[in-house]
């Protein structure tokens, strides 16, 4: 009898098709693997509000980890294991003080219930995680409390300084870029605290749930999974995944994410009976 895993899921690329949905078999397998005694849950780096929604489509009551491990939470309570981690206030006054500085088209500051943005340039607005009818304007004195995030969207050199600049400055932070808008050149920064990884979350819930290292399962796509992959007892890359996330892997699924590939894999590897769970949602 296999022991009780946690079974932690990156969302984009794995989790997600490429329409950015659950597809009825992945949903299906997911529940029987909960229904099973396995503690199943989301490690991504996007933002709580744009990852909540799939959260409650899978049905989870299992805590979430957001922002690349910068947040531990249980979605719609109070859970006393809930941790959040924040910038260092000195060091969101200096980023926000060097828009002018390095041309910043848009900077947004994100936390579990919070975005405010700066921007001139609407059409930054679809670089956003969220709907621009829910930003709040940026600026040092409107922030409520001290970020978890900040997203930079800033021209390709210039982030290739701001970034040198910023870790030079704050040993205590960590900026990692992204591909900006697909027609111009620019770039996104994320920036959060140093020393955070999806791994940081996951052995956090390892520890609460006296759930041994090497039964921790992790599944991934992209470099922000790396350390995730490498560091799980058991960590699994996705057909489509990065030949950097496959090399790192302990194995890799053979369908892509658009082939259920999560479902596939981890139906046979826990053994799942999922036409059982089938038939006792249908009695």
């Amino acid at each position: 009898m296999l022991s009780r895993k946690l079974i932690t899921l990156d969302l984009d690329g794995t989790t997600l098709n490429a329409a950015s949905e659950i597809s009825d078999r992945t949903r299906t397998v997911l529940q029987a693997a909960s229904a099973a005694g396995h503690l199943v849950t989301i490690a991504t780096g996007r933002p709580y509000a744009v990852s909540v929604q799939y959260y409650d489509a899978l049905g989870l009551t299992s805590p979430m980890v957001n922002f690349n491990g910068a947040l531990v939470h249980i979605p719609h309570q109070h859970w006393a294991g809930e941790y959040e981690r924040r910038l260092p206030a000195e060091a969101v006054r200096e980023i926000l003080a060097m828009r002018d500085q390095y041309h910043i088209g848009l900077t947004a500051a994100e936390g579990k219930n919070m975005l405010f943005v700066d921007t001139e340039d609407p059409s930054l607005m679809d670089s956003l995680p969220m709907s621009v009818a829910e930003t709040r304007t940026l600026s040092a004195d409107t922030l409520p409390v001290v970020p978890t995030s900040l997203m930079v969207v800033i021209p390709t050199q210039a982030g290739v300084d701001m970034a040198a600049q910023i870790m030079a400055d704050f040993p205590s932070v960590n900026v990692n870029t992204w591909g900006g808008p697909a027609d111009r050149d620019m770039s996104v920064l994320e920036i959060i605290h140093a020393g955070i990884e999806k791994t940081t979350g996951i052995n956090y819930l390892a520890r609460r749930y006296h759930i041994a290292p090497e039964d921790i399962m992790a599944f991934g796509d992209e470099f922000n999974d790396l350390d995730m992959l490498q560091h799980a007892g058991w960590g699994v890359a996705m057909a489509n995944g990065s030949a950097a996330v496959k090399a790192v892997a302990d194995d890799v699924t053979p369908l892509t994410n658009d082939e259920d590939g999560l479902a596939d894999y981890l139906e046979t590897y826990l053994h799942l009976d999922t036409a059982a769970l089938a038939a006792q949602k249908n009695a």
